[in-house]
């Protein structure tokens, strides 16, 4: 190696070690920053999907909320969240706002966003329950929990866009769209997980009270079907406060 190759790589080595310095003296900060929540922030980057598209694949939309987490035993206050629904990943948004990281899922028991609580049924409750994070739209002594889903589909003729389930901007001319669809569950007080696909496997659970339920669901139906969701909370509700 002659003297000039020599100098050259003295002269990179010496134009890089600022740059490191400067990005070790940057990681200390963020880590002195996140203080206790750095555990938080050590997961890997949010999965990115393919654009353009149509609809979200957010929860309900991309805008963070404000939450806390239950992880790894410990609570975590004053975060930024969002739910990716189609791969079923908490994330939560770095310090410095750049990044979205995800917190690894077996971890999680539970976060609270924009006031609406979850829970991560598996953790909780053993491999054999549904994956994924629950909503609970229903809390008494049992629960009514859903599960927003989004699947990412081809709309080539442009007829899908009332099954986004999503307010946000429509892009004419472009085929990928996000579709939603949710799920639901019945959480028993005795921790016993039941999905409810249609109406008579929630009315299973009240077969003795049947007919005082459905005479008050038929008053709330009176000018037409209420969708199932609505249906759960109802005879739940009716059936825990009477």
């Amino acid at each position: 190696m002659n003297m000039k190759t020599i100098y050259g790589v003295l002269l990179a080595l010496a134009l890089a070690l600022p740059a490191r310095l400067a990005a070790q003296d940057d990681a200390a900060l963020y880590m002195q920053q996140a203080g206790g929540s750095a555990l938080l922030y050590r997961g890997h980057r949010a999965y990115g999907y393919p654009s353009p598209y149509n609809g979200t694949y957010y929860w309900t939309s991309p805008l963070f909320r404000t939450g806390s987490v239950y992880f790894n035993g410990k609570h975590y206050d004053d975060l930024l969240l969002n739910v990716d629904a189609v791969r079923q990943d908490l994330l939560v948004k770095t310090i410095s706002g750049r990044d979205d990281k995800v917190l690894n899922a077996e971890y999680v028991e539970s976060f609270t966003m924009d006031g609406h609580r979850f829970l991560n049924l598996r953790t909780l409750y053993g491999s054999d329950a549904p994956a994924g994070y629950w909503e609970v739209i229903y809390d008494g002594k049992a629960k009514i929990l859903k599960q927003v889903v989004r699947t990412l589909m081809q709309d080539l003729e442009g007829n899908m866009r009332s099954e986004m389930g999503y307010d946000g901007e429509y892009k004419n001319g472009v085929f990928n769209i996000f579709v939603y669809s949710a799920k639901y569950c019945y959480l028993g007080e005795d921790g016993t997980i039941t999905p409810i696909r249609r109406r008579s496997q929630l009315m299973r659970f009240y077969k003795d009270r049947k007919r005082e339920i459905n005479r008050h669901i038929s008053k709330q139906e009176a000018s037409g079907m209420i969708p199932l969701e609505e249906y759960c909370v109802q005879v739940v509700k009716y059936a825990e406060t009477r």
